[in-house]
């Protein structure tokens, strides 16, 4: 019997001292974001209070506490994110320069690269990855059966058979419409819409020939959702004419939602464009 109790006793205090420690790793991290998605994913999943530096994508409430900036993530400094003392560096795949990385490896920084989502199931195992990197089991499953509403909601009314051109709205009397294996073609494909463009990546693009691929909607990712439309048709007047300007269908999204492919604002910003859609 005092062997057992002994046996058990020795259990209960390892526990402790395990969970203690777990308790206190997680309670020293310091967490780095080099990518806009994951800043939003961190936020979702409340681990911000971990963030010690974002990139200059990163979008962070309003009046939020300063946090460092750590530049663009592909040209990120190995001596300006060590001065911050990280435990985790958070980023996409195209995170670097590879040197960079090597020398927060060498000194014994966890970093996590993520792949840029096309695919709401991308995004799912982001989600879960970043969780998972955090210790945050308790936060992920109410954030994944959020976004399983909100995919749900998504798939029960698709603009199946529309077609769409997507286009980046940076400058409205340049159109660079986007082509296949773009976040931009990943967005319509959420939407249940096809793409008018045959080419791949993003190409430039005039009016006219807009105008001759007709599409259904056009799509006006940029950051200025309420100027967007008024500056795009005047910097484009033939367009007036096209299928999706007579339907109300020219309409605007918020691009930042999409730099870094997919992301939970861009499934909502898709929700919208349907709406939209289906209104007019």
């Amino acid at each position: 019997m005092k062997k057992f109790l002994r046996s058990s006793l020795m259990s209960v205090l390892l526990a402790g001292v395990l969970f203690g420690a777990a308790a206190t790793t997680q309670a020293d991290t310091r967490l780095v974001s080099t990518d806009a998605l994951v800043t939003e994913l961190i936020f979702a999943l409340r681990a911000d209070r971990y963030l010690v530096a974002v990139d200059v994508t990163s979008h962070l409430p309003p009046d939020y506490r300063p946090l460092k900036i750590v530049g663009y993530h592909r040209n990120l400094s190995a001596e300006g994110l060590l001065s911050l003392s990280p435990t985790l560096v958070i980023g996409s795949e195209h995170m670097g320069p590879a040197p960079a990385l090597d020398a927060l490896r060498q000194a014994g920084v966890t970093l996590l690269q993520l792949s840029s989502p096309d695919h709401p199931k991308q995004l799912r195992d982001n989600i879960q990855r970043v969780a998972e990197s955090l210790g945050l089991s308790e936060t992920v499953a109410p954030l994944l059966a959020r976004l399983d509403q909100q995919l749900l909601a998504l798939e029960s009314q698709p603009i199946t058979g529309s077609s769409a051109a997507f286009l980046l709205a940076t400058d409205p009397a340049k159109l660079r419409l986007a082509g296949h294996g773009t976040t931009g073609e990943a967005f319509i494909r959420l939407t249940g819409g096809h793409n008018v463009a045959d080419f791949t990546n993003y190409r430039t693009v005039s009016a006219e020939s807009l105008l001759a691929m007709d599409p259904d909607i056009i799509i006006l990712a940029g950051q200025e959702k309420d100027h967007a439309l008024d500056s795009f048709i005047k910097s484009n007047p033939v367009l007036a004419h096209s299928r999706a300007a007579r339907f109300g269908h020219i309409i605007a999204v918020d691009g930042s939602t999409l730099v870094a492919g997919l992301s939970l604002a861009s499934i909502e910003e898709a929700r919208q464009l349907i709406l939209a859609v289906k209104a007019n």
